[in-house]
């Protein structure tokens, strides 16, 4: 093969579409079609010097392999004129599964106290705490879960003065007759402390639920015998008995430990205000009613600023002697003392 076709052969044309990749490695300048007799010197220098100019043209023209592969791919890409463009990967976000969820009825557990999630939020007068544990609770029952105390959360509302929450349990349904360990429901202790908005709350209707009867729970007595009016009557309380009364309370109402009415403890306590409220309210009837000894509340109102309540009452039946009255009035004799005093000691030598 002549020097000219060897340089000849050694010669590529230029061409843009040429892979990179075919030349960046070392060129191979032989073909099996070449004689393998030797060549002379100045063809061995033109050949070399000719793949020498020919890298040089290569690498400053010619693109790396890489880009030629990132090339051949973008050319498979096709624009159209659209302008919405379908994402290839669509991400959906799927809710957590509900077996990784505690169970609500932890919200619900009691501590060393007894207490709920929901005693302690009514403690402390948090609204939204207590209509969130209200909705998500899974049974009403437990709303209505007492602590230690006996405590439910709508005793601890009352008990705070927190109309809000206290009508916010209302609503949820929770026991108006619900007893703690001294034998009281919300409504004595409502009553007790004079707090007349939560009275208010507790006894006001509920539109969503049927008519509520009121009369059994307002005269419900606790441990020692008292309905309602009587604590409201010991604390001197007269807006929380005029509430009680409008929702139907009996004031005339007799407690078990002596048998007094509102009237007697007013009378026996002299407060005149109320006493004057009670005596108008009820008239003669109550004021003539005697306790388990005999005693009228106007006899109890003797040396008391509460007596002038009874200025304007006639009270016939009241017929006993001064004496009499002193002696169910002392507070320094005994119950056992008078009756022993009273007794004849000719008649017990003859029962013994």
């Amino acid at each position: 093969m002549s020097a000219k076709n060897t340089s000849d052969f050694t010669k590529i044309a230029e061409d843009d579409n040429i892979d990179s990749g075919i030349v960046s490695g070392p060129l191979d300048l032989y073909s099996g079609e070449v004689e393998s007799e030797p060549e002379t010197e100045s063809v061995e220098k033109k050949v070399l010097c000719d793949s020498e100019d020919l890298k040089e043209q290569v690498d400053s023209e010619l693109d790396s392999g890489i880009l030629c592969h990132v090339t051949e791919s973008l050319s498979n890409v096709q624009l159209s004129d659209s302008t919405s463009v379908e994402p290839k990967f669509v991400c959906r976000l799927s809710p957590p599964s509900q077996t990784d969820l505690p169970p609500l009825e932890i919200f619900f557990q009691q501590d060393s106290d007894g207490d709920t999630q929901l005693h302690i939020a009514t403690v402390h007068g948090c609204k939204k705490s207590v209509g969130t544990l209200i909705r998500v609770c899974p049974n009403k029952a437990l709303l209505d879960v007492a602590n230690d105390d006996g405590h439910t959360p709508l005793h601890l509302a009352v008990m705070g003065g927190n109309a809000v929450v206290t009508r916010m349990l209302v609503h949820a349904g929770l026991s108006l007759a619900a007893r703690d360990r001294t034998g009281e429901t919300p409504l004595h202790k409502a009553a007790a402390k004079g707090h007349i908005e939560c009275l208010q709350a507790l006894l006001a209707p509920v539109p969503e639920n049927p008519p509520r009867k009121l009369s059994s729970v307002l005269n419900q007595k606790n441990y020692n015998g008292q309905a309602c009016v009587h604590l409201a009557a010991s604390a001197g309380h007269q807006e929380a008995l005029q509430t009680l009364v409008y929702y139907g309370a009996d004031i005339n109402a007799v407690e078990n430990l002596a048998g007094w009415t509102a009237l007697h403890i007013a009378a026996r306590q002299g407060d005149a205000r109320l006493a004057a409220w009670l005596a108008s309210r009820c008239g003669g009837v109550q004021a003539r009613a005697r306790d388990y000894a005999g005693r009228t509340p106007r006899r109890l109102a003797r040396r008391t600023p509460a007596s002038q309540a009874f200025a304007n009452l006639s009270d016939d039946s009241d017929s006993d002697s001064d004496d009499d009255d002193d002696m169910y009035d002392s507070d320094s004799e005994s119950l056992f003392e008078r009756l022993r005093e009273s007794m004849n000691p000719v008649n017990v030598k003859g029962c013994c």
